[in-house]
C-alpha cells in the first residue's frame, strides 16, 4: 500500500504525522494514524497492549475495543493495525466524482483531512496463505447519519479498487460476552506470573486434575488443586483462565463461566 504523493497534503500537521510513520509498518512496526490522546472520542478510548503484535493499539472507543479483542482472538487473524489512513485515496480511486469529499475538511483551513479505516487485519487461511481485510467499526445508528454513510462508500470504493475485502460491523455483530470473556481470560497471559508461581507448570497440573474429576462442579476442583498444592487462594481460578488464553481447554466463550457447575459442563475436549 503504498503513500500518496507528499505533496499532495499541504497542512503541516499531515506532512508531520507522515514524516513519524502514522499508517506505516506492519507488526510492532506499525504506527496508527491517530492516537487516543490527539483524538476527541464519542466513546472511551483505550489503549492496550496487543499480545500478537506487542505494542500499545490505540482504540476510540468501545465497539472498537471490543473488535480488537474478538480479531485478536481468531487464530487466523496475525497483525492488527487500527486507524489506517486511506493516504493514496485520491490516486486509487477512479470514479469519484460523486463522493463528497468536501465534507471532510478542516473547517478553518478548508484543507481536506484523512480519511481512515477503523481496522486492517493480516489474515492466515487454512492452506497458509496471508492477505489483508479491512473492517470499519461503526455503532448501528450511526449509519442512520448522511455523512456516516458518505464516509463509508470513500472507504467502499478504496478497498474495492485496491481488491481488499472490506466490511462494515456494528456493535449488533461484537457480541459482549465474548469481548468480556477475552478481556478476562486474555489479562493472565499480560500479567505473567502470579505471584511469582510457575504458571506453566501448574497449569499443566490442573489441567490434568480436571481431567481427573470432570464429573465434580469446577469450583470445588479448583479449591481442592489450590489445597492439595497449598496454593493461595484464587491461584486455581487464575490457572483455569490462563488454560482458556492459552487455548488448552475449551469453554463457551459467548456464555458467562459459571464455576458452580460440573466441570465436564463446562470445558469441552
Amino acid at each position: 500500500m503504498g503513500l500518496m504523493d507528499f505533496r499532495v497534503w499541504k497542512h503541516p500537521k499531515i506532512q508531520r504525522l507522515i514524516k513519524e510513520g502514522r499508517g506505516q509498518g506492519r507488526g510492532k512496526d506499525y504506527i496508527p494514524w491517530t492516537k487516543t490522546h490527539e483524538f476527541s472520542s464519542k466513546g472511551r478510548a483505550t489503549r492496550v497492549f496487543g499480545l500478537k503484535t506487542e505494542r500499545i493499539h490505540h482504540l476510540h472507543s468501545d465497539n472498537q475495543y471490543r473488535a480488537f479483542l474478538i480479531f485478536e482472538w481468531s487464530d487466523q487473524v496475525i497483525d492488527i493495525r487500527e486507524t489506517f489512513p486511506l493516504l493514496d485515496v485520491m490516486e486509487v480511486i477512479d470514479t469519484k466524482e460523486d463522493l463528497r469529499f468536501d465534507r471532510f475538511c478542516d473547517r478553518k483551513t478548508k484543507e481536506p483531512l484523512v480519511v481512515t479505516t477503523s481496522f486492517v487485519l493480516t489474515v492466515r487461511d487454512e492452506e497458509g496463505n496471508e492477505y489483508d481485510i479491512a473492517r470499519a467499526v461503526k455503532n448501528a445508528t450511526e449509519l442512520e447519519k448522511r455523512i456516516t454513510f458518505e464516509k463509508l462508500e470513500i472507504e467502499r470504493r478504496y478497498w474495492e479498487s485496491k481488491k481488499i475485502d472490506w466490511k462494515v460491523i456494528t456493535d449488533k455483530q461484537l457480541p459482549r460476552q465474548l469481548a468480556k470473556n477475552i478481556e478476562w481470560v486474555r489479562e493472565t497471559v499480560i500479567q505473567g506470573n502470579q505471584g511469582g508461581l510457575d504458571v506453566e507448570r501448574l497449569s499443566y497440573e490442573l489441567l490434568a486434575y480436571l481431567l481427573k474429576y470432570m464429573d465434580v462442579p469446577l469450583k470445588d476442583v479448583l479449591k481442592a488443586f489450590e489445597k492439595k498444592g497449598m496454593l493461595p487462594k484464587g491461584t486455581g481460578l487464575f490457572l483455569f483462565r490462563y488454560l482458556i488464553a492459552k487455548k488448552r481447554i475449551r469453554v463457551d466463550m459467548l456464555q458467562k463461566v459459571d464455576v458452580s457447575k460440573k466441570v465436564e459442563n463446562v470445558v469441552g475436549c
